[in-house]
């Protein structure tokens, strides 16, 4: 009874170990990727995006009616 008790304790050390070294690598691995990509392959540092235009105040009162619409129009058709 106590070789078979070694030898699954033998097994889960040696499983623990295979497993922990594979993590390990591939920590170390995925690490040295991606200091390899900011050193070599980094791009140059986003610009600011363009402020966009406002819209011209005509369409924005007919959006803003056409919404009051539907929200109008959805509450008094629910009840």
């Amino acid at each position: 009874m106590t070789s078979l008790f070694t030898n699954a304790l033998e097994l889960l050390g040696l499983g623990m170990g295979i497993v922990f070294l594979f993590l390990t690598l591939l920590v170390i691995l995925v690490s040295a990727m991606s200091w390899i990509i900011q050193r070599f392959f980094a791009e140059a540092a986003p610009t600011a995006p363009a402020r966009p235009q406002p819209a011209p105040p005509a369409e924005e009162d007919e959006l803003i009616a056409a919404i009051s619409a539907a929200v109008h129009r959805y509450r008094h058709r629910c009840r």
